[in-house]
């Protein structure tokens, strides 16, 4: 009987399972992978909860249980994944079976909510475990105060520090959206295309062999200017625009092809880049003339619809390639007493 068929009749010892057989979806594909791997399978009790088994009466009998009037309250995937593939089980496979005896029917009922109500794990969240993630949360606060940032790698890290604002931490979402903004180019899709642009992680956004600084610029950028929306410098009505207002700044101040993400020149790009990010005149000029360039394409027309297309950020690429000038940032003018500004070095990455 293949799953197809399976998944028409409903055994009866599923009956009090809240989900039946959800068909090859990600989590089912990877159980279905392992078993088919020759080599990986014998770990799968390793990697798989297993089953749960609840009985009104439990007898074991030497090395085996009689079980009477018993449900399988959680594993119905792990029971058709296992039966798909029952051609590739042997003795190296062993399953982890919970065997639970209740005739209190509180008790079984309470059982199954328990068993079966998981905190999702979501694939941002099983992103990082990566190395990559953790670079980023080592690399973010290495700066001095005031430059310092906090990449949230695990959810809710930071709650509860109360020396550390809120508005400091990065959440991977929001990084993936600045950086595709700003370093690729694409504000369109960081919204309603999301979850197509999550599928780059590991190549194009956070790919093999990428240096942080570009993502602690990124991230420095969307702080910034979080905080002209937040202090009403810049119009709450642009809101819909902010990763498009991020690509004008990053545009404004350098027109020239970004390096490449894994080279040397990549670094010294966002060194000039942080110079100016860390400047509070010179990144509120180059964030309201950002902001500015963004109103004058946009005509009025802030809704979404119109924001998040390619062809709104072709019109705003165009319109700062047309401009005459190159914006330059006003030069910081040293106070009495001082050398000048403190320079603008990274710090050393590994």
């Amino acid at each position: 009987m293949s799953s197809r068929t399976l998944a028409k009749y409903v055994p009866p010892y599923f009956y009090d399972n809240v989900r039946h057989w959800q068909d090859w979806n990600p989590v089912n594909t990877e159980m279905k992978a392992t078993l088919d791997d020759a080599d990986f399978k014998k770990y799968f009790p390793l990697l798989n909860n297993g089953v749960t088994v609840v009985a009104k009466r439990v007898n074991p009998t030497g090395d085996k249980f009689v079980i009477e009037d018993y449900q399988i309250v959680n594993g119905c995937q792990t029971s058709y994944v296992l039966h798909e593939c029952r051609q590739q089980l042997n003795q190296d496979i062993s399953i982890p079976v919970r065997l639970i005896a209740t005739g209190n029917e509180d008790v079984r009922n309470a059982i199954i909510k328990a068993t079966n109500r998981q905190t999702q794990v979501t694939d941002d969240q099983l992103f990082a475990l990566a190395e990559f993630p953790k670079k980023l949360e080592a690399y973010f606060p290495s700066f001095p105060p005031g430059q310092q940032l906090y990449y949230e790698r695990r959810s809710r890290q930071y709650s509860g520090i109360h020396d550390i604002e809120k508005v400091r931490v990065i959440t991977m979402t929001t990084l993936v959206r600045a950086f595709a903004s700003i370093f690729r180019d694409i504000p369109h899709r960081t919204t309603r295309n999301y979850k197509a642009l999550l599928r780059e992680t590991g190549k194009e956004i956070f790919g093999p062999g990428h240096r942080v600084e570009p993502y602690y610029t990124a991230a420095f950028a969307y702080y910034r200017l979080d905080y002209f929306f937040r202090n009403s410098h810049v119009r709450a009505e642009l809101k819909p625009a902010r990763y498009h207002i991020l690509l004008a700044a990053r545009l404004l101040l350098d027109r020239q092809p970004i390096p490449r993400m894994n080279s040397h020149e990549i670094g010294h790009y966002c060194e000039r880049f942080n110079a100016v990010l860390w400047s509070d005149d010179q990144v509120k000029d180059l964030f309201l003339e950002a902001a500015s360039t963004v109103e004058r394409v946009a005509q009025g027309n802030y809704y979404r619809d119109h924001i998040h297309t390619e062809a709104f950020t072709q019109s705003l690429k165009t319109a700062i390639d047309q401009r005459s000038t190159q914006w330059a940032p006003t030069p910081v003018l040293p106070t009495q007493g001082s050398a000048g500004p403190p320079p603008s070095a990274s710090p050393p990455v590994n």
